[in-house]
């Protein structure tokens, strides 16, 4: 909701799922802070190029390329390189599970588990089979139609055929390139995901070492690494994005906010916040709520 919020659009069919499509070029990036996912983003890239960061690995999204965000990724957009127009559908699991026929597809959609890249590249023809079908959806999601009958079915049909389409473009890819486990991929998987759990109590490097059997030290130099950042950087920026959420998003007072998040006082927490983000949480919250 927070990001339609940003992009200036309401959701026309509940809150489980929902179709983008942007007709003018963005030529900036709309999201001034990393945020983490709530649900499963496809986006197809029309026209454009824009570079993106996903758990801390960036990529560079061109024309005819799918992003798939995994729930509970950590999704930076860094820079719009050249103007950018895409259509896309974000979902929540209780959606997919209701709509996609075969449970093993609903469980490929999690990418992120699968393979190293969040990025496919389609060919021509595969694109415009999906923009087709994304196209359809869009336009009976708007109620652009409104005389169409059986408009649910219809989605759920092309919502089936999406699926399915990116399966086979996935399977595809994959067998053309010698997958291997990559250790280091895993212990940063690992890491986000007690870091999810865990980023309102627990902000010592040593907690998630221990969890993951490694040393403080490795997983500094593995994050180090991947973003640029050391291991109290990145449990800090994690910690800035839950504050920013429970400000936006909940009628907590600043010093239950604070006690949350587990900082001695509200003072400690306005000045940890200021130092992150060069606003204060009031003054933060007044401006995005």
């Amino acid at each position: 909701m927070d990001i339609l919020h940003i992009l200036g659009e309401e959701i026309s069919t509940g809150a489980e799922f929902h179709i983008h499509f942007n007709k003018e070029l963005i030529i900036e990036s709309p999201f001034p802070y990393p945020f983490q996912s709530t649900n499963t983003g496809i986006l197809l890239m029309i026209s454009g190029k824009m570079k993106v960061q996903v758990n801390f690995e960036t990529f560079i999204v061109s024309p005819n390329d799918i992003l798939i965000i995994s729930p509970h990724s950590i999704v930076n957009f860094l820079e719009v390189i050249e103007p950018v127009q895409n259509i896309g559908i974000v979902f929540t699991e209780e959606f997919a599970l209701r709509n996609i026929l075969n449970y093993q597809d609903v469980r490929l959609l999690r990418f992120i588990e699968l393979q190293d890249t969040p990025v496919l590249s389609l060919s021509e023809s595969n694109f415009l089979i999906v923009f087709d079908l994304l196209k359809k959806m869009h336009k009976f999601n708007a109620g652009e139609d409104e005389f169409t009958y059986y408009k649910d079915e219809k989605i759920f049909h092309y919502f089936n055929l999406v699926a399915l389409e990116i399966m086979d473009i996935y399977r595809d890819q994959v067998n053309k390139v010698n997958l291997r486990t990559n250790r280091k991929k895993e212990i940063i998987k690992d890491f986000l995901s007690l870091l999810s759990i865990h980023v309102r109590d627990k902000r010592n490097v040593q907690f998630y070492a221990d969890k993951l059997f490694i040393t403080p030290g490795h997983l500094s130099k593995l994050l180090k690494e991947v973003s640029g950042n050391t291991s109290r950087e990145v449990i800090e920026e994690a910690v800035v994005m839950e504050a920013r959420n429970m400000l936006v998003d909940s009628s907590l007072s600043l010093a239950e906010i604070a006690e949350k998040l587990n900082f001695s006082d509200p003072s400690f927490f306005g000045k940890f916040f200021k130092k992150k983000m060069k606003i204060t949480p009031k003054a933060f919250r007044d401006k995005y709520k």
